[in-house]
């Protein structure tokens, strides 16, 4: 969570939290939140690693954080590109959690081979240019499904076609 959200709940450069227990703590606003490499990409190298990261940064993060300012003094109303800009750090919020993050992986390990499958049931149709029968069909609809790429490595080969 970027630190210009936290400082708007802060006392004294601290924020207040609650264990599971119930009992509560203070965290300085610079450790709270944090998740170390939360937004680095294990798979790439040198800038790419931090290319999120660097996007986050300098795209949402620094834009909204005089804007929020302003909205927390009191000034305002918000014109339509400074209200949008509130609206897609709000929305980056909501990604930016390790709920979404676990659900994503969770959609990525259960949902994309059967997507991947099908994808590869229609591209073997449309190489033979006619349809497969039905047994050629979940014949290659199961292989795709048991040898699909992992889901990081399938979007990040597939950015890398689509950036060149």
């Amino acid at each position: 969570m970027p630190k210009y959200w936290l400082q708007a709940f802060a006392e004294d450069g601290h924020v207040r939290g609650r264990w599971r227990s119930g009992s509560e703590h203070r965290t300085p606003v610079r450790r709270a939140a944090v998740g170390r490499d939360f937004n680095t990409d294990p798979l790439a190298e040198g800038e790419q690693r931090v290319a999120l990261e660097t996007y986050l940064d300098h795209h949402v993060d620094a834009p909204c954080a005089p804007v929020l300012r302003a909205v927390r003094e009191g000034r305002g109303p918000l014109d339509g590109t400074r209200q949008a800009l509130v609206l897609d750090a709000l929305a980056w919020q909501v990604v930016r959690t390790q709920t979404l993050r676990s659900f994503d992986e969770q959609v990525g390990q259960r949902l994309f081979p059967a997507s991947w499958a099908v994808e590869a049931v229609g591209y073997c149709e449309e190489q033979l240019g006619q349809p497969l029968s039905d047994k050629e069909r979940m014949e290659v609809f199961w292989t795709a499904v048991r040898t699909a790429p992992g889901t990081l490595r399938w979007l990040l080969t597939r950015a890398r076609r689509c950036a060149s």
